[in-house]
């Protein structure tokens, strides 16, 4: 594209003062409606002739149109070269050799006129007067993008037609003397502002033509910048994945020894600094799964699960796993949740990770008082649509100003308090993400010097039947079993009720625990027909030492079904059902000859002897939070594995299997 100073050519031949600057784009216009218009001329000129043979010979009528010709083919064959010419060609220069193509196209109606003028018969002259009228308004709109061309060709046509008509002395002709001039001058006039017109639409061209190249340039560095983004998030996620599998599982690792020399005999000064080890160990794999959870809200979508949970048991499970730091800060940690409360439906393990953090949160920055989790249903009747938790507690409080930043990545709030209760701002950052989530709502209240009370709504479960316990229809096909033992290891109390109501009236005999260490203890030593207990402990009991009953797991919520169960149930369920999968747990063993069933050399999922060496160094209560912090771990990476082989990501899959 050419730049300005160049768009202005000078006309002169001398290269001094300009004459008549035009933008090169111009001239092209002035060759393509040249080319266009080329045999309109022509065509007029054969019209008159065919008029005018009438009144003189016809060969003199045929002279105009021979030159016609002459210089139609001559303009042709001027501007195909201008069309073909080198790029770096004065382009005023060819205007100036097409200014006398066009004076040459003027001579040769300038003749006709001369020819075909007929003296002293005025109609004949006002017909010839308005076809060269009509003939210079057709080459005006091919000539006036360059005005001398324009000039030239209506100067040479209509000068003689004029002065013809004033020499013939009458008024009529004087008048249309006087029109055809004005006509041809008004013309000449508007060749300015049709050049102004192109000038502008040229100019606009220009600018068009700006910005599809910036528009272009912008695309592609934007372009760059997404390619450059996600190269940066692949790298992240690579980064998440080594991160999750080689630091997460050698720290549960080393919190696993420390809690086992916590239980071995060491001096006061020594169990110090186990202690310190521990908190410290607790604090940064609290910090790592916070920092893994927020990277990978922002580059990945986690999946949910579509069931629904029991709000109050989840307010109580995070109540327990927070209870002993309560019990060492000497604060009070209590629950409160209103009768009948619908089922959230939302994941179950997002509902308790989120409680968690601001339960934990709580606990942490409260040194007096105590701490509440409360959960309550949002409206009434029909209007129920919603469960509200709340965590108040009676710790330092928050100033208004810091309700912008408090939900941010990284703002732990005070500083100084933060640090010294190993804050690094990314709980509560986490705990929005997952609101956001779940389409709930988060947000807090708090007055400086008397504490704060964070809370977050869930959507509710409707036309959610809570569990009956009126006598279930017994079928001939679902028998209840009756005069059976059973040991009850499910650590809601209401599910453990509802399943002794069930069987309770047929004889049968009951053990029951809310504890694992205390059901695996009674389920080595004792005999039962059947143990039943919950999805999330059945393997770990299957897998116990002397356990020789079969296992119906209970499943409820978003829980996994286990491996070592021999039947599940999903809970609520009714007391037909429940037979149902009795019959089958028991009666296939029942109906099994042993002498008959296959021998199958296997190895036992848990060393006996190993398990009851460390029983007794460490105590069963002690092992077994060993035993769930390993599952924990191995359930996070298999998840992380399901995770990653669902997005095809197979080279971070690769690197979590190892």
């Amino acid at each position: 594209m050419s730049t300005a100073p160049q768009d202005m050519r000078d006309t002169s031949p001398s290269g001094g003062a300009t004459a008549y600057a035009v933008p090169p784009e111009r001239i092209d216009i002035l060759f393509r409606m040249g080319r266009l218009y080329l045999f309109l001329p022509f065509s007029a000129l054969c019209i008159a002739a065919a008029f005018y043979r009438h009144y003189i010979p016809a060969w003199v009528a045929l002279m105009p149109l021979l030159l016609q010709i002459a210089t139609t083919v001559a303009t042709r064959e001027f501007v195909e070269r201008y069309e073909t010419r080198d790029p770096n060609d004065d382009v005023m220069d060819w205007a100036k050799r097409y200014v006398w193509y066009s004076g040459a196209a003027g001579v040769s109606w300038g003749l006709g006129a001369v020819i075909w003028f007929i003296p002293g018969y005025f109609p004949a002259q006002a017909f010839l007067a308005l076809a060269f009228m009509g003939m210079v308004a057709a080459e005006f709109i091919a000539r006036s993008s360059y005005r001398p061309a324009y000039a030239a060709h209506a100067f040479f046509a209509l000068l003689p037609l004029i002065v013809l008509l004033v020499l013939e002395g009458n008024v009529y002709a004087a008048l249309t003397a006087l029109l055809v001039l004005f006509f041809g001058g008004v013309l000449y006039g508007y060749c300015d502002s049709i050049a102004t017109l192109l000038d502008q639409s040229v100019a606009l061209r220009r600018e068009n033509a700006g910005l599809v190249v910036s528009l272009a340039g912008e695309r592609d560095a934007a372009e760059k910048a997404r390619d450059a983004a996600e190269k940066s998030t692949r790298a992240k996620s690579a980064f998440i994945a080594n991160v999750s599998h080689e630091i997460r599982t050698p720290l549960n690792a080393l919190l696993g020894m420390a809690q086992l020399l916590d239980q071995s005999e060491l001096d006061q000064r020594q169990k110090s600094h186990v202690k310190i080890l521990l908190e410290a160990g607790r604090s940064l794999k609290v910090l790592l799964d916070d920092v893994i959870a927020l990277s990978r809200d922002e580059s990945e979508v986690v999946p949910l699960s579509e069931d629904d949970c029991d709000a109050a048991q989840t307010a109580r499970i995070v109540a327990r796993m927070l209870q002993p730091r309560a019990w060492e800060k000497q604060i009070h940690l209590t629950v409160t949740a209103g009768d009948n409360l619908p089922r959230v439906a939302a994941d179950p393990r997002r509902v308790r990770q989120i409680l968690l953090k601001l339960a934990d949160n709580a606990v942490k920055f409260t040194d007096r008082g105590g701490v509440e989790i409360r959960v309550e249903a949002v409206g009434c009747g029909e209007e129920l649509s919603r469960l509200k938790f709340s965590v108040t507690d009676t710790g330092l409080g928050f100033p208004p100003d810091m309700a912008e930043r408090l939900f941010e990545p990284f703002t732990p709030g005070d500083g100084t308090y933060a640090r010294r209760n190993d804050g690094a701002g990314l709980g509560l950052a986490v705990a929005k993400r997952r609101v956001t989530e779940l389409g709930g709502d988060i947000g807090f209240e708090s007055t400086v010097g008397e504490g704060a009370m964070f809370w977050f709504t869930v959507p509710a479960v409707h036309a959610r039947e809570s569990i009956r316990h009126e006598p279930a229809a017994i079928t001939a096909d679902a028998p209840p079993p009756s005069n059976l033992s059973f040991l009850v290891a499910l650590a809601d109390a209401a599910v453990c009720k509802s399943i002794v109501d069930f069987l309770e009236p047929f004889g049968n005999r009951f053990a029951v625990t809310g504890q694992l260490a205390d059901a695996i203890g009674r389920a080595g030593r004792e005999n039962f027909d059947a143990i039943i207990c919950s999805a999330a402990d059945a393997d770990m009991i299957a897998a116990a030492p002397g356990v020789r009953a079969p296992v119906l797991a209970i499943v409820t919520g978003g829980m996994r079904a286990p491996e070592a169960a021999g039947e599940i149930l999903r809970w609520p369920a009714t007391a037909g059902a429940l037979y149902l999968v009795l019959q089958e747990l028991l009666g296939r063993g029942a109906d099994t000859p042993a002498e008959t069933a296959p021998q199958i050399a296997t190895a036992a999922a848990i060393d006996a002897p190993a398990f009851a060496a460390l029983e007794k160094s460490l105590g069963l209560a002690t092992l077994i939070e060993i035993l769930q912090s390993y599952m924990t771990t191995a359930e996070d990476l298999c998840h992380d594995l399901s995770s990653a082989s669902g997005q095809e990501q197979w080279d971070d899959a690769a690197r979590i299997a190892q």
